[in-house]
Parts: C-alpha cells; structure tokens; sequence
C-alpha cells in the first residue's frame, strides 16, 4: 500500500483530484493559470557512455514521476545534464546554474567530483559512488547517497552466506585497489560480528570473497573458477556481475536492484522503464530515478526552493517508496538512505538466453531492520551530525 502522502497510479491520482471539490478545485484552476516555478535539477553524467544513459534514463523517468505531481502545483522539474570528463569542471558547472541539487557519483571519481559540488554549497544525491570513506571521514552535511554502501553490501553477502548457509569460513583475495582495500576491512567486520572467521588459506574456507576494483571483477571471478573454486562459493558486490554475459556470469553477488523484481510495485516500475527505453532497469538507473523523485518530493512536500530547505527535508526521514517492500528513510549519521538488498547468484545453464538477466535474485535482505545492513552509528566516523 503506497504512504499516504504519495499520489501514485490512476486510482490514486483520481481520489487525488476529487477531493478538490468546490473551493479546492478554483483553487487549483487559478494556480494552473500561473506560471510555473519552475526547477533545476543538475545531473552529472560519468564519461563512460553505458553508465551515463542508464544514469540518464532512471533520472528522466523519475521526472516523469515527480512532474506528475508537482505539476498540479504550479512547480516543475528540470533536468540540467553535464558530462564529468577527467579534468572538466562540469560539477562546478551545475553548482553555477542555480540548481537545486545535482545527482551523479556513478563511474570513476564520481563520488569526488559529488564532493566537489557539495563543498560548493549545492546538496548532492550520490547514485553511484558506494566508497565507505564517503560516509565517513570524507562525509558532507549536503550529501545524500541513494546508492547502496561497500559495508551494506557486504553485510547483504555475510547475513545470507553465514548466518542462513551456515558458511562461516572465509578468505579475501584483494587486488589493492582502494575500493579492494573497503570490501576487505568490511568483510572483517560483518564476518566478526556474525561469528565467522577471515582465514589465509583459500582452500580451506568455505566462501572466497574477491575485494577487487569494478573493472577486475570479471577477470577475477574467472581466475578463481579456474582455480579450482565452487562458482557459488566465490562472493562479491555490485551491479558488475550484472554485465557480464550470461554464459560467463558466476558467484554470488550483493545487488541493489533487479531488473525481475515483481513484488511491492517493482514489477510496474521495471516494466514501465522497460517500455519507455526497450532495456533492463539497472541499479545504477534505479538510483537515478529514486533521486530525482526525492527531489520532486522535497519541492512539493516541504515547498523547497533553496539547499537549506533540501537538506531539512532529506534529513527530516521522510518515508520514500522506492518499491523495496519498506519505507526508504536516510539516516542523520551518515546521510546513506536505509534500504533492502538483493543476493543473487548464476543462472543454470539451461535457463540462459532471452531477456532474462544473467543473475537471478536468490534473497532479499534488510527487512524491517534496515539499520542491520552497513555502517552503525556507533561506528560512524562521519561527525557533521554531532
């Protein structure tokens, strides 16, 4: 059942409208008859081109959504796009334009370049960048992450692996990336907390978790298969195991959405996204779309017309339906929105082939206690909240 304060589908939006009998209804005729206000969202598009229309289309999307709505208000939604090449300024760009925020932080360097615009004073929608150190040491009072954390989606793996698989042995292979350096130091931590153990010999434990870099996952997964390794027993994180063709696709993955969920609505909004752009709903346009709705929401609920009134609202936990099955809240110690997960592994071979996804979801993770999942505010090094 959608929150009260949303008008969503046709049965909503009639309800909507016919409680504006009499007064309500003049009123709402003189204020169509106004012009708009009219506001700007910036979008900040990584320079890799499948990740940017995938970002692009969750975020048009989630305008449509939001101006359905806004609309009936006399305010709409616009989106102002910049590409963040290496060495451009495209986010101080948008910092310029007089938007209201700007979403972004997908693809390399897209969560600094976020950092950039919020150090200029614009609040920030991160649907990209999942860096632990974001919503920590290098935390912003003006950031918001709608993107799940690396601790979120480790946490995601060991609650499924360890506490429902009963496999509590396991070892790391890390590449020394920075991001391979917070897949480890997360892994320690969730496998500690659920009475597992991080052992050096790979042969002898029950799950291999690879903490690689996005861009080595792939030739990772293969040198662990061909290394003698049970394909679902090698765990790892991210939308990357997502890309993969299907006949290579292998492990067991923590996800932040699906493009097969069907229950509480995700089937709707993965099938509208579909028809509009014949392609799956990634995580990555998911996050988009989310984000650009949050903003929606904020301009109509709380009238926000300035950063100041963004981040109140934002801080505020409004109850957001992101069609998880809960209402998607961000936390005041780190800014990181509360959100089921996904763990999802191969598909049989015999199953691959046609529009299905080369992983299929084996667990939905989180439930009511969304807090289980990432960063306690006990461990938060993130102080703009103290």
């Amino acid at each position: 059942m959608a929150p009260a304060h949303r008008v969503t589908g046709r049965l909503g939006r009639r309800a909507f409208l016919a409680s504006l009998s009499g007064g309500g209804a003049a009123l709402l005729a003189a204020r169509a008859a106004c012009a708009e206000d009219v506001v700007t969202v910036g979008l900040l598009l990584p320079a890799d081109a499948e990740r940017a229309t995938e970002l692009s289309r969750g975020a048009a999307l989630g305008l449509d959504d939001a101006n359905a709505l806004a609309t009936l208000f006399a305010k709409r939604l616009r989106l102002e796009p910049e590409t963040d090449r290496a060495g451009s300024s495209a986010g101080r760009v948008l910092a310029r334009t007089g938007t209201l925020a700007v979403v972004g932080g997908a693809g390399p360097g897209g969560g600094e370049a976020l950092l950039q615009v919020a150090g200029a004073g614009i609040p920030v929608l991160n649907v990209g960048a999942p860096d632990d150190r974001l919503r920590n040491d290098a935390c912003d009072r003006r950031a918001f992450h709608v993107t799940p954390s690396v601790s979120m989606y480790v946490d995601a793996l060991t609650q499924i692996l360890i506490e429902q698989r009963k496999l509590p042995r396991w070892s790391v292979v890390s590449d020394g990336s920075p991001r391979g350096a917070e897949v480890e130091a997360a892994a320690r931590r969730s496998v500690a907390r659920r009475g597992g153990s991080i052992g050096p010999d790979a042969a002898a434990t029950d799950v291999l978790l690879l903490a690689v870099d996005d861009r080595g996952l792939d030739a990772a997964m293969a040198r662990a298969i061909a290394e003698g390794r049970r394909p679902d027993r090698i765990a790892a994180i991210g939308e990357s195991g997502m890309r993969v063709p299907a006949e290579r696709a292998a492990g067991i993955w923590a996800l932040g959405w699906h493009q097969e969920l069907e229950r509480f609505s995700a089937r709707e909004l993965n099938r509208r996204f579909r028809r509009r752009w014949n392609a799956p709903m990634t995580e990555t346009a998911w996050a988009g779309w989310a984000a650009v709705k949050l903003v929606g929401e904020a301009v109509v609920r709380a009238g926000a017309t300035d950063g100041a009134a963004l981040v109140a609202f934002l801080e505020s936990a409004p109850p957001f339906d992101g069609h998880k099955g809960e209402a998607l809240t961000f936390r005041k110690w780190d800014h990181q929105l509360r959100q089921p997960l996904y763990v999802a592994g191969a598909r049989k071979g015999e199953e691959i082939g046609g529009p299905l996804a080369p992983l299929a979801v084996l667990a939905d993770v989180g439930g009511k206690n969304l807090d289980a999942l990432g960063t306690a505010m006990t461990e938060s090094r993130c102080r703009f909240a103290s």
